[in-house]
Parts: C-alpha cells; structure tokens; sequence
C-alpha cells in the first residue's frame, strides 16, 4: 500500500484522462462533435492587444484564471488581519497569474527564500503602472513571466503562484493582491468588486456570491470559479491624453493648464496631475505626488514650492475604463524677482567722478542677469531726473565721470532678473571735491 499525494491541479488532470479513457469516441456517439465544440471554444478566447497609445486601464479584473479560496481580505481574520486592504487568494503552486488591467509591468524583487522567523516578507513580486498613481502589487509569486517595463493587459500571464517570502515550512501557496494609488509606495485601497469570465459571460466578484465587500467573506469560505478570457475587450478604449499642456512659473507657485483630449472629451471624468521634484544629490527626480481635477476644470495652480528648485508636470484624463496615456513632461522653477542689493560697500568721489559700489543681489528662483545703477544731481529745487546705465550680473561697481565739482549726488542700484527687478536699494549721498 502507498499514499497518493496530489494537488488540485493534478487531481483535475487525472480526472480528465479518465474521463478520456472511458468515453471514448467509439464507445459515445457524438464525442468528436463535442470535442470540435470545445476546441472552438478555446479558440475564441480573447487577446486584449496592449497598445502603447493607450497604455492604462483600471484594475477592475480578477487576476486568476484557476478556482482559489478567498482568505483574508482587511479585518475579517483574527486580529484582526491585514488591517489594511488585501486579497489573499490561495491556491495551487504555479497556477497562472494576470494583470488586473492594462499597463506597464514592473519587478519589485526577486526573492525565491523561505523566512525562519515568524516574520513573512513579499518574496518574489511585482507591480503594475495603471496610470495616475493606480498600481496593484502582487507577492508571493514562484516566477515571473513578464518582462521590466512590458505593456500588459489582463490577456498577460504575469507571473505564477507561489510561496516565496512565506515562513517555514512554506506549503501555503497563494497570490496577495493589492490595490493602490499615490504610487507604488501609495495607500492601500479597496480593491471593489473585480471582473471575471466564464466564457463570454462577465461576473463581478463578490457581487455574484452576495456579498457587498471582499471584507464581508469569512475566511475560506468562498472560492473563485474557473474562469477564462473569453469575456475580455481587445482594445483599451480610453481617451486620447489631454493637448496642450503648459506651465507657468511664479513666487513659490507653479500653474498647469491644458486643453480636452481629441478624442473620447466627453467621457473624462476627471484629470490627472503629477508633480516631481528633481534632488540635485541624487540626480535624480523624487517620487511623484498626484492631484485629480473634476473634468471641467482645465488649470491648477500648485502653491508652497521652493523658488529656485526644478519641478515637472504632466497630465492625463480619465473615464469609466481608465486612465489616457500621460502628456509630455512640461518643467518649471518657480521665482520672483531679486532682493535689493545692499548699497553700503563703496562710495568715493573725486572732482569730477563718482565711484559707487554695492553688495550682492539675492537670487529668488531666477539668475541675476545684470544691475542697474542709478544716479541724480541735486540742484537749487531739488533733484534732476536719474540717469541709468546697465551693468553685468558680475560686475558690482561703477564710476560716473564727467561730473560737476562740488556737486551733491544720490545713487542707487537694482537687481535684474527675467522675472524682473528687485525694489531699489537704499539711496546713497556723497558730494565732488569742489
């Protein structure tokens, strides 16, 4: 006598070949009619094309294809666990694993190790760009089938289930599926009800067990039909993205604007906006950060920057199958105009001639491009009107010649900027050597 170990998977397929050895065409009339009917079956299942135009879709699709028990979901194990949103669906080790929506693949880590401690880690996983911040992560995976930066749809097998980063033993085989948005590293979501398909029929689960919420199945206690892709769209149906995008910089301020999409205008929802900042230590740009704008709304003003600092924007819109592709990236340094330079440096006159020189200029965001210096003559009624003259960025004096002996002057200077001048500096005086 021995023990037979078998998976679902195996018990499935062992099942099938009985069934193949007792109903044999010879001994069932009709058997190849009904084998013709389901290799037709099989042949129309449907591809989701990715397209890079429309890259994005919202992850509204149950990522399995095999049946697989619906375990902890927020609060409804003990502890209660996860305490945040998450499916835990188990099954069986290498049962296949898809997007939940179009876009583009990504790898978290490749970790195919078992933990000691009583402490389970993600092992192998990976995530999804749905666009606007919307990804979904998938862990505890035992391989990966798709490749860093790949456009996917659910039509994509991703990945396989598995029990990586699981603690020892590691003999739970299941997918945990997330949902969420402000990035990868963005709060935790609930997932809604997610699609599936038998055939060409669509069902939402758990709406389709009569449950409200993933939340509300008791552990273990429902399980996910076969299910299949023959429901699936071929196409991504989104809008166009937005036209048009532009910014304009100003004191501590950015605003974005942009026109409707060429196509599918009047199905947008809503837009929306990402701003990054770039981090000159690293050279590189810091996470983004997202904004959603109702759909008639075509600016945005963005408040509280750092003048000086290099920000980027782009923009996509939004309607009831998901996210456009982004719009070019537009970049702003937000600034006002210079601080006034000190005028306290220097001040000498001769008989003829005034040497006047002044302090740095404070940059708020925009270069110092030049100085304007500024002198008057006093005379028995008062001033005369001021004379200018230009001066580099990286000169800080200047002497006027030509002047009248024993005579009273006031200077002063500004600083230039393509944002604009600064306010004057103080007003010097000083009087020629007679």
């Amino acid at each position: 006598m021995f023990a037979l170990h078998l998976s679902r998977r195996s018990m499935a397929a062992l099942a099938v070949s009985l069934v193949a050895v007792i109903a044999a065409p010879e001994a069932v009339p009709g058997a190849a009619a009904a084998r013709a009917e389901t290799t037709t079956a099989a042949a129309t299942q449907v591809t989701w094309v990715p397209s890079a135009a429309r890259p994005f879709s919202d992850p509204v699709w149950l990522p399995l294809r095999e049946p697989a028990r619906v375990s902890c979901t927020y609060t409804n194990c003990p502890g209660p666990y996860h305490g945040y949103w998450a499916l835990d669906l188990l099954g069986d080790q290498g049962d296949p694993i898809h997007a939940a929506g179009a876009g583009i693949f990504h790898i978290g880590s490749l970790d195919t190790s078992c933990r000691t401690s009583t402490a389970e880690a993600a092992g192998t996983w990976v995530w999804i760009d749905h666009g606007g911040g919307v990804v979904t992560k998938y862990t505890h995976l035992d391989t990966v089938t798709a490749r860093e930066g790949q456009l996917v749809t659910p039509s994509t097998r991703i990945g396989t289930m598995g029990h990586s980063g699981d603690v020892l033993p590691c003999t739970t085989n299941y997918l945990h599926f997330e949902v969420r948005t402000g990035g990868i590293k963005g709060k935790r979501v609930d997932p809604g009800p997610l699609w599936g398909c038998e055939g060409t029929t669509r069902r939402a689960f758990p709406t389709v067990w009569g449950h409200a919420s993933w939340n509300d199945i008791p552990k273990v206690t429902r399980s996910t039909p076969a299910l299949d892709n023959g429901c699936l769209p071929t196409s991504t149906v989104t809008s166009s993205e937005p036209a048009a995008v532009a910014v304009r910089r100003g004191d501590r301020t950015a605003r974005v604007a942009w026109t409707p999409p060429a196509s599918r205008a009047v199905a947008v929802d809503r837009y929306v906006i990402s701003q990054e900042l770039w981090g000159p230590s690293f050279q590189g740009w810091h996470p983004a950060t997202y904004r959603s704008v109702p759909a008639g709304q075509l600016a945005t003003n963005f408040r509280g920057l750092d003048n000086g600092r290099r920000y980027r924007y782009r923009v996509l819109s939004h309607t009831s199958v998901g996210n456009s592709a982004w719009t070019r990236f537009v970049e702003a340094v937000p600034a006002t105009v210079p601080v006034a330079p000190g005028t306290d440096r220097q001040l000498t006159a001769g008989r003829s001639y005034v040497r006047f020189g002044w302090w740095n200029g404070t940059a708020q965001g925009a270069p110092i491009t030049s100085y304007t210096a500024a002198i008057r003559r006093q005379k028995a009624t008062g001033w005369t009107a001021w004379s200018y003259v230009t001066v580099p960025g990286n000169v800080r004096t200047y002497r006027w010649d030509g002047l009248r002996p024993g005579t009273t002057y006031q200077v002063t200077v500004r600083a230039d900027s393509d944002v604009g001048p600064s306010r004057w500096g103080r007003f010097r005086a000083l009087t020629t050597t007679p």
